[in-house]
């Protein structure tokens, strides 16, 4: 409203140029509104299409991998005992396994002395070995110590795997060696040598300890009583059989057995089932499973995607009113990436016994067009026809390559429906410069119209003073008889 108007003529003057100015801007903002609401609708309803189609492109794509049909199955009928990997180079098959012994790591305790981790010895050097492998520890003034032994083998044995720690029981203080080199033959031994440089309280050569794999008693444990050292684990070879054939490995990993499948012996069996026969069962097989599974999320992804392209282009009747329909009823994108689906769906190609989908036990509803799934044909064509699948349903000929390649025209950035995405958005922006340009023409013609009609009070006005004027100077004349008295 423009300050106060109608004064002159006792018009109202602001009902009169609201009315007018909405009647004009009425037409053209329910014209956007409308426009805007559809745009909106399709711009949401395209999303919802794109995920539907997006889903199930990954599902297809899932199928659409030879490496899927490769996939090896491996099993252990004793999970405690032996586990089992298998990669795409395993062959198919059973075998029967007894784990009779695992391959461990050597630990020896050495030579016990008296006080503590500051006990001192004479200097030299030490000369530790796990089989084949060696290093040597020097000895000086600076790490003479019980602790300071320590120290410089766990330094100087990093990269040979050998650690050293102090343990303290009833007859004193000693060095414990361990190593992470499993295997027969692979025990700790240490050679001392004194170079006569720094005197201690107790002679390098104490700490010597040596194994002769030939002497029984050479694996004793260590004493508490009397301070000797000994055996706290013996390194020794994992031994088991395979279909009766014997093996000896010195790790507890065995690759190198079976093709492509990998063992890893947890826990020997014990003494009463190797003495009865008893064997683990290990089994190899394709991954039929696998297969199934993602067959199973292709229904699901396929099923789904028919029911958002439903739900996008329905009429539900109303009784007595307009019916309601999908945002995208009588979409040609819709019918075309559908009809694409179901030509390359019924296509059969391939040889032998899969040739369709129906062979697999998949089949279309005629009412709904969803897939449905016979579990027993499916079972029935992964036994007999297994190797039969990765060509008809992998690859670029196969179907899924087909369907991937027919769903990635409409997805992704240059698919048809970004393109028809960017196209809505262009429109709903569009709506917003419309509403923009109405805003400043409306304004416009409501300045003009009360300009105008502020210039008919205002003519109206001063003629009503005239009016009056020119009666007032009436009444005054003489003679003239007023007809209200």
């Amino acid at each position: 409203m423009v300050g106060i108007t109608g004064i002159g003529s006792g018009i109202n003057i602001n009902e009169i140029v609201t009315a007018m100015v909405n009647a004009e801007r009425a037409p053209k903002a329910n014209q956007l509104d409308n426009l805007e609401k559809t745009t909106v609708a399709r711009i949401s309803a395209m999303g919802s299409l794109t995920s539907a189609l997006n889903n199930f492109k990954t599902a297809v794509d899932s199928l659409n991998k030879t490496s899927l049909f490769e996939s090896r199955t491996a099993s252990s009928s004793n999970t405690s005992a032996l586990k089992v990997t298998a990669s795409t180079t395993a062959p198919a098959g059973n075998y029967s396994v007894q784990v009779q012994q695992l391959a461990t790591s050597s630990k020896v305790a050495l030579q016990s002395v008296a006080g503590g981790n500051a006990a001192t010895f004479s200097s030299g050097s030490l000369a530790i070995s796990t089989g084949s492998t060696s290093f040597d520890v020097d000895i000086t003034a600076s790490n003479n110590t019980l602790a300071g032994m320590r120290d410089a083998i766990n330094e100087a044995g990093k990269s040979s795997g050998v650690s050293a720690t102090i343990i303290t029981d009833d007859s004193g203080s000693r060095l414990v060696l361990s190593s992470t080199k499993s295997g027969a033959s692979n025990d700790i031994q240490v050679a001392a040598s004194v170079d006569g440089v720094t005197a201690g309280n107790n002679a390098l050569t104490s700490q010597a300890f040596a194994i002769d794999p030939n002497d029984p008693d050479a694996f004793l444990p260590p004493s508490s009583s009397t301070g000797a050292g000994g055996v706290i684990t013996k390194a020794q070879s994992a031994k088991l059989t395979i279909d009766g054939l014997q093996l000896e490995r010195n790790t507890n990993r065995i690759e190198d057995a079976l093709e492509g499948v990998t063992l890893d012996l947890t826990a020997a069996q014990s003494s009463t089932d190797l003495a009865d026969g008893k064997t683990i069962n290990l089994a190899v097989g394709v991954d039929k499973g696998g297969v199934k599974a993602n067959l199973q999320k292709f229904v699901e992804a396929y099923n789904a995607l028919i029911s958002t392209t439903s739900q996008l282009t329905a009429v539900v009747p109303v009784d007595g009113g307009k019916p309601v329909t999908g945002p995208l009823l009588g979409d040609s994108s819709i019918r075309n990436v559908l009809s694409s689906l179901r030509n390359e769906m019924v296509n059969m190609t391939g040889e032998g016994g899969v040739r369709a989908l129906a062979d697999l036990g998949i089949t279309s509803d005629s009412k709904t067009g969803q897939l449905k799934i016979d579990d027993t044909q499916l079972t029935k064509a992964l036994d007999g026809n297994f190797d039969q699948l990765a060509g008809y349903l992998a690859g670029d000929n196969g179907l899924m390559g087909r369907l991937s390649k027919s769903v990635g025209s409409y997805v992704g950035d240059a698919g048809v429906l970004k393109q028809r995405t960017d196209a809505l958005q262009a429109t709903k922006v569009g709506v917003d410069e419309q509403r923009k340009v109405l805003a400043v023409r409306v304004e416009s013609l409501q300045t003009r119209l009360y300009a105008q009609y502020n210039a008919m009070d205002s003519l109206v006005g001063r003629l009503k003073q005239t009016s009056e004027s020119l009666a007032n100077q009436l009444a005054s004349l003489p003679g003239f008889v007023r007809k209200d008295k």
